[in-house]
This record gives C-alpha cells, sequence and structure tokens, in this order.
C-alpha cells in the first residue's frame, strides 16, 4: 500500500512538473535572457545566466529573444531642415549588435524596448541636429561632409552608449556603423529648383543667341568694309562689283566651268558652261 501511495504521488509530482514548465530554444542568431517571476510574493527578477540552447523553463519565467548577430536599420526623414532652413529628404542606415553573453545585463539594466526607448530616439535627435548645421548644397552634392556627418553620428552615439552605462549599468551594445545613402530636397523644394534650372537655362540660351547675333552682324559689318575697300582698290563700279562677286559664286557652284570673259565697259559679257 504504502508503495502504490509513493508511486502516485511521485505520479503526480511529476505530470505537474512537467505540465507546469516550458521550453525555450533560440536559434543560431539569437540569444535569450530569462525574466523570472516568483511563484507567490517578491519581485521580478533576471537570470545572469543567457540561454543559448533547449532549456527548460518553470511556467512563472519568461524567455526573452534578442538578435544577436549585426543589424541593419534603416531611416528616412522628412523635412529636416539645414542651415538655411531649406527642407530636405535624407536616407540612412546604422548596423548595431547586441554583444552575446550580455544579453540578461541589456533585458536588467534597459528592458525588452531598449532599442525604441533609448537608440532610436537618441539617434534622430542627433542627426536632426547635425543636419541644422551644414548647407543644403555640401549635404547634398558634397560627399566630404556626408562622410563627417556619418562620422559624427557614430561618435556621439558611441558616447551616448558610454555615458549610459555609467548611469544606468552595462549597455551591451555596439555600433559599428552610420551611413548616409542619400539627401534630396523635398517634392515642392525639388519642383521650386527645377524651375529655376530651366529660366536659368532659358536665361543663358538667350543670351547665347544674342552673342551669335551681334557676332555675326559684326562679321557682316567687317566683310561690307572689307568688299568697299576692295571694290575702291580696283577703281570698280557697285555693277561691276557685283558682277565680279556672282563670278566668284559660280565659280565655287560644283559642275560650273567659265571658258571665256568678253566685253568691256559697264556691262562685261561672261560665256559660263556647266559640266
Amino acid at each position: 500500500m504504502k508503495r502504490i501511495v509513493t508511486f502516485i504521488v511521485t505520479a503526480i509530482f511529476t505530470v505537474t512538473a512537467l505540465t507546469s514548465c516550458s521550453f525555450t530554444n533560440p536559434s543560431y542568431d539569437e540569444e535569450v535572457a530569462l525574466k523570472m517571476k516568483p511563484w507567490f510574493f517578491g519581485s521580478t527578477g533576471v537570470d545572469h545566466t543567457p540561454v543559448n540552447d533547449l532549456t527548460c523553463i518553470a511556467w512563472t519565467t519568461s524567455a526573452v529573444s534578442f538578435y544577436i548577430l549585426p543589424q541593419k536599420v534603416e531611416f528616412k526623414f522628412d523635412d529636416l531642415l539645414s542651415n538655411d532652413n531649406t527642407p530636405l529628404d535624407v536616407s540612412m542606415y546604422m548596423v548595431l549588435q547586441v554583444q552575446k553573453g550580455h544579453t540578461p545585463e541589456l533585458l536588467q539594466n534597459y528592458g525588452e524596448d531598449w532599442y525604441k526607448t533609448f537608440i532610436e530616439p537618441y539617434f534622430k535627435n542627433k542627426v536632426r541636429e547635425y543636419v541644422s548645421t551644414c548647407s543644403p548644397f555640401d549635404l547634398m552634392s558634397n560627399r566630404e561632409v556626408l562622410n563627417k556627418l556619418d562620422t559624427e553620428i557614430a561618435k556621439s552615439m558611441r558616447i551616448y552608449i558610454h555615458q549610459l552605462s555609467k548611469t544606468r549599468g552595462n549597455f551591451p551594445v555596439t555600433i559599428q556603423q552610420v551611413t548616409t545613402d542619400r539627401v534630396m530636397p523635398n517634392k515642392e523644394q525639388l519642383d521650386e529648383m527645377n524651375k529655376t534650372a530651366a529660366a536659368i537655362q532659358a536665361k543663358q540660351t538667350q543670351e547665347k543667341k544674342a552673342e551669335m547675333e551681334l557676332a555675326r552682324a559684326k562679321a557682316e559689318k567687317n566683310k561690307a568694309i572689307a568688299d568697299k575697300a576692295y571694290m575702291n582698290e580696283l577703281a570698280l563700279s557697285p555693277q561691276q562689283f557685283i558682277q565680279l562677286r556672282a563670278w566668284d559664286v559660280i565659280a565655287s557652284k560644283q559642275g560650273a566651268n567659265i571658258d571665256v570673259l568678253v566685253g568691256s565697259g559697264e556691262t562685261p559679257m561672261w560665256n559660263i558652261k556647266q559640266k
């Protein structure tokens, strides 16, 4: 009878233990920190040992997963104001990584929403601050300015994390890279810039056309002066000069062959044959 009772108690205990626990099995790119709640009284705590493989946990314990490979976070800012209040659209990304083996500290010190609470707001704030000190033309076209922006933002983020680690406890997150993909004026500003560029181009075209017309008029005037000097030098009348120039024109035509020039006076006679 005693054996039967012992068997029943053991079976009940085994069933209770199995049904009151669960399993967590993080993948290769995850690490789990365990958040433990007391059975009856007390406060919630965090197990200081991270979980990297299949583990049975009590029903009062919850598993919080952290991605431990480098992760790329993209940002799209609309209407950031440059130093002359030009609204700009900025595309950037940041690469960060949670340090493996330290996820319990991250959960204990900064909670499950550590990124949205501590990283994202500060990053956005620093980008706005830095963009407001730069010329819009430098941000849109000067790669050196953008490289400096990336370097300064990454540096600010690392200093910020270091300061938090000193005041709130270790913040096991590494900022690996900050990169600006593109800076463009917003749509309204871009339309205005395109209109301005078109107006400038039209003005330059008109100015170039006027210059060409002036150059042509000057050339024609110089040619007329030269023709008059030539006519005076040879003591030709206007009619003779015109006929002489007609000869030049005919001679320059392909297939024209001037065989004979006869006559004298004001109306000389030309004999012209075509080849």
